[in-house]
């Protein structure tokens, strides 16, 4: 039963798929179908493909990623360098006032203002 699929390539794979197309004769599609017939039958005699290579688009991806976390910190830096901007203008922006024990004389603690 056919079916179809859709995935993404690097331009690097493509030209390896071209590459091998053109070395044998036949088309892109016929390269891609036989490419994957050979790793299956690797795989179910025993052998191992290595998966560690990371595309060029896995790459960006990655790095998209980390650049919005990036992002996301310094807005929260942001926000907290802000916030204690504001605390600090607001107690140096409140009067100075003389503390109790120093605005009165000995004498007059008992009055009531």
């Amino acid at each position: 039963m056919p079916m179809r699929v859709s995935f993404t390539l690097d331009p690097e794979t493509m030209d390896h798929i071209d590459k091998f197309a053109k070395e044998h004769g036949i088309e892109r599609n016929r390269a891609i179908l036989e490419f994957i017939e050979n790793g299956y039958e690797k795989l179910t005699e025993g052998g191992t493909i290595k998966l560690n290579q990371q595309r060029a688009f896995e790459e960006y991806n990655t790095i998209r990623k980390d650049l919005q976390e990036i992002k996301q910190k310094m807005n929260d830096l942001t926000e907290e360098v802000r916030l204690i901007h504001h605390t600090i203008d607001v107690e140096w922006g409140r009067e100075m006032r003389a503390v109790p024990y120093q605005s009165k004389r000995w004498w007059e603690f008992w009055k009531t203002e």
